[in-house]
């Protein structure tokens, strides 16, 4: 972006992020009914803030994001902020429509986010043991994909898919699932990808996002269970952001797949129980899984 103003984040750290999110970081814009309310989201700003609440610095966020996002809420979870970029416009705006017979409608204005800019990936980033896609339209994730392979990157990638994408994108979608190591996807997302019987199923392992029944872990054809409990649902919009974010973080640790997917399963239905992906529910849920796990 010749002669326009662009700011990095400082350097955050010189220890290396075990997890790095890669994903929009914007404004997200949910209606129900009659209501509506606006939070800080997007999927990188979940996942990462998510992951942080676990542990800390160990997580950095690649996003390009403009002067109207507050990254305050960011910085004191310790996220890793090298690979933000601040560019003039606005940031992404997410909106949601939520309907009551449980379907939604999805509509993104990216602004500074519309073009990937590989360029804003810190060198050091290369390193991390685990690099995480979030949800996008599938010709960044592949993007991102190519710029890693070019690299030589050895990280375990993983991205998350999207209804609205999977939808309007299958083939480029199926694409971004066949080139990673782990995929986040929910039900009608994988119907719809692999719904077709003469389709294949995907090879990498697949966490497969159940809403109020869970979620299942699927590695080399063996499915997983992990129940959700009840769950009171008040705004459904970023629970998957959270169960990939607090998993990741979690298996960063060392922990064993299906324990962080029950810590993650329960983040998540904390998540849903609150607006946005900060709120006090899951602040506290994060909190108690540290104590537990972490100490």
């Amino acid at each position: 972006m010749r002669g326009a103003e662009v700011r990095r984040e400082p350097e955050g750290p010189a220890a290396l992020p075990d997890l790095v999110v890669i994903g929009h970081a914007g404004i997200s814009i949910v209606h129900a009914g009659n209501l509506s309310w606006t939070s800080a989201g997007g999927s990188g700003y979940a996942v990462a803030a998510s992951a942080a609440a676990l542990i800390g610095s160990r997580v950095g966020l690649v996003a390009a994001v403009g002067k109207d996002l507050d990254l305050a809420p960011l910085r004191r979870r310790h996220v890793d902020l090298a690979g933000v970029t601040e560019l003039p416009g606005p940031s992404p705006k997410l909106r949601v429509r939520e309907f009551a017979d449980g379907t939604r409608s999805f509509s993104a204005e990216l602004g500074v986010a519309a073009t990937v800019q590989p360029d804003t990936f810190p060198p050091r980033y290369l390193g991390a043991r685990h690099i995480h896609l979030g949800t996008a339209p599938p010709d960044q994730q592949l993007t991102w994909l190519e710029y890693l392979r070019e690299r030589d990157c050895l990280a375990q990638t993983s991205a998350d898919m999207f209804e609205h994408y999977v939808a309007t994108y299958p083939t480029a979608s199926r694409e971004v699932c066949d080139s990673v190591d782990l995929i986040f996807m929910n039900q009608v997302e994988y119907d719809g990808l692999y719904g077709d019987a003469q389709l294949p199923v995907p090879k990498a392992p697949l966490i497969v996002k159940r809403g109020s029944s869970g979620a299942r872990l699927i590695v080399d054809g063996h499915p997983q269970e992990v129940e959700a409990g009840q769950i009171q649902v008040v705004d459904p919009t970023g629970g998957g952001e959270i169960l990939a974010g607090v998993f990741l973080a979690l298996r960063a640790d060392g922990q064993p797949e299906r324990r962080a997917l029950k810590y993650a399963v329960r983040a998540a239905a904390s998540c849903v129980a609150d607006y946005g992906v900060t709120g006090s529910h899951l602040t506290a849920e994060l909190e108690a899984i540290r104590r537990e796990i972490l100490g």
